[in-house]
């Protein structure tokens, strides 16, 4: 599955090293493993940092960050990509032996099985 983006499109980004802080950033480019973003303030080189784009979420560490007029453009290298959290979400939930619903009954039922 590929994550799509439209140019200039919001994401929301959280910085995960250092001083933990979320901030809204734009896509400007997305290509294989590489970006660049534009947000408002300066993060620092080597900071990870988590994108929630849509139904996806990408982690990637920042390798440049320059001042382009009242704005910084980021360069990153993404090291991970989930492109569907919903499919995730619903694969956890069947592994998990949970139904739909979000019951635990049958998580706690396999549980006790699996003890006894």
């Amino acid at each position: 599955m590929e994550i799509r983006f439209q140019p200039n499109q919001p994401v929301r980004l959280s910085v995960l090293s250092g001083l933990p802080q979320a901030l809204t950033a734009r896509i400007i480019n997305l290509n294989g493993r590489s970006a660049d973003l534009q947000v408002e303030q300066q993060i620092l080189a080597g900071s990870a940092i988590r994108i929630d784009l849509d139904d996806s979420m990408l982690l990637a560490e920042i390798i440049e960050c320059s001042s382009e007029q009242e704005q910084f453009r980021i360069h990153i290298c993404i090291t991970e990509a989930i492109p569907s959290m919903s499919d995730l979400a619903h694969l956890v939930s069947a592994l998990m032996c949970e139904s739909p619903s979000g019951s635990t009954g049958d998580r706690r039922a396999a549980r006790t099985a699996f003890v006894k």
